[in-house]
């Protein structure tokens, strides 16, 4: 799973984690007359299932669910509501702002909503936007929701120190209750400690994600990280693994492919990369087509140029998001089309962020075209990937 696709995790991981509901059994979906709030508890836990299972079917049962209750009760503001969060989950953006700016309307001192929102502007990179839902979140409600929330805003404008401390308000606001957010919650703080290289203050992290909520997938793509950043690698091939087994995503087949091919077993890896690279193109069954993860997977092995940019470009024609735009670049970049790369890297870095792939991106794409502007033959050398 690539750092874009782990941002849609973090906003629907906060926007199901705010919710204090019961269990309630996918087997058993509320009847096409039950309530409002029942199809909203059914599809928030089949939201908690599909972050869980990595299964984007999960979704397409909430969505069903709450559409029937709208059918019966156009007005229903708990499926309302819930709609949409499952939107976000499915990657439609504008659907999902347009569906939480109508239950904004309805209830207009319902934090939740704005939550929904601003999540959505998040994804689509319109970041004034969200930082605004955002803010009126946390004055409306100032819970677990709203201060992860206002945690990944500071990460995005690479205030890790901030993004940590208000990371840590969301888990401790986070009730006993509900321990699989809890461990989501702990997996955060983990990922930012990372971060900064604290590597055994994020191991610390992690394990305490594995104790609120054992084999939450968030705690052990976490212990994975810390086993590689340790050296660990033969550790960590066996924590992915089983994890791709369990809950197969992207980002764990991409990890497995790069530890496989620093072992020098490259038809394993181009195995890992090739499985990778479907998991994304299944997933456009459940939910909106989004090309960026396809394009950026791509442009980092260097496979494909000509498509990577098309993918990037296309994903660039909807959304404008700092990992969207960096994807963009760095295909430009493939392409040797340094010019383009250099623009769309700016857009990449206009939060602020440190995010360290978007950084070691543009380093390489200044020294490029610096390069070029000394000389016709200093800019031409093959581009490389940086990390």
């Amino acid at each position: 799973m690539s750092k874009r696709q782990r941002l849609l995790f973090v906003v629907a991981a906060i926007a199901i984690g705010a919710i204090a509901a019961a269990v309630y059994s996918r087997e058993n979906p509320p009847a096409p007359k039950g309530v409002g709030r029942e199809a909203a508890v059914f599809a928030a836990d089949a939201l908690r299932r599909a972050r869980l299972e990595a299964n984007g079917g999960y979704t397409l049962e909430a969505e069903k669910v709450l559409t029937r209750a709208l059918e019966r009760g156009p007005d229903d503001y708990d499926a309302l509501r819930m709609l949409g969060a499952v939107y976000m989950s499915q990657h439609r953006f504008r659907e999902a702002i347009e569906v939480g700016t109508r239950a904004m309307h309805a209830h207009p001192k319902d934090a939740w909503n704005y939550g929904v929102v601003g999540d959505a502007h998040i994804e689509l990179g319109e970041y004034d936007a969200a930082f605004d839902a955002f803010d009126t979140m946390a004055r409306l409600r100032p819970d677990a929701a709203g201060y992860a929330r206002i945690a990944y805003a500071r990460e995005l404008r690479g205030q890790i120190d901030g993004a940590i401390a208000s990371m840590r308000m969301a888990a401790e606001a986070t009730g006993a209750q509900d321990p699989e957010s809890l461990a989501w919650h702990d997996a955060q703080i983990g990922n930012l400690l990372l971060q900064k290289n604290d590597i055994d203050g994020a191991a610390r992290e992690y394990a305490r994600a594995e104790h609120a909520f054992p084999g939450h997938p968030f705690a052990e793509a976490g212990r994975a990280k810390v086993a590689v950043a340790r050296g660990q690698d033969d550790d960590a091939l066996t924590i992915y693994r089983a994890l791709l087994a369990k809950a197969p995503t992207s980002e764990t087949a991409i990890a497995i492919g790069d530890l496989l091919t620093r072992k020098g077993d490259a038809a394993g890896a181009e195995a890992m990369y090739a499985r990778a690279e479907a998991i994304e193109r299944d997933a456009w069954l459940t939910e909106a087509r989004l090309t960026t993860n396809v394009a950026r997977m791509l442009a980092e092995r260097g496979v494909r140029t000509g498509e990577a940019v098309q993918l990037a470009e296309e994903a660039a024609r909807n959304r404008k998001d700092i990992f969207t735009m960096d994807a963009l670049a760095w295909a430009y970049y493939r392409a040797g089309r340094f010019a383009d790369a250099e623009a769309a890297s700016r857009q990449a870095r206009r939060t602020g962020t440190v995010d360290r792939r978007i950084v070691a991106h543009a380093e390489v794409i200044d020294r490029s075209v610096a390069a070029l502007s000394r000389g016709p033959d200093t800019g031409t050398r093959t581009p490389s990937s940086p990390l």
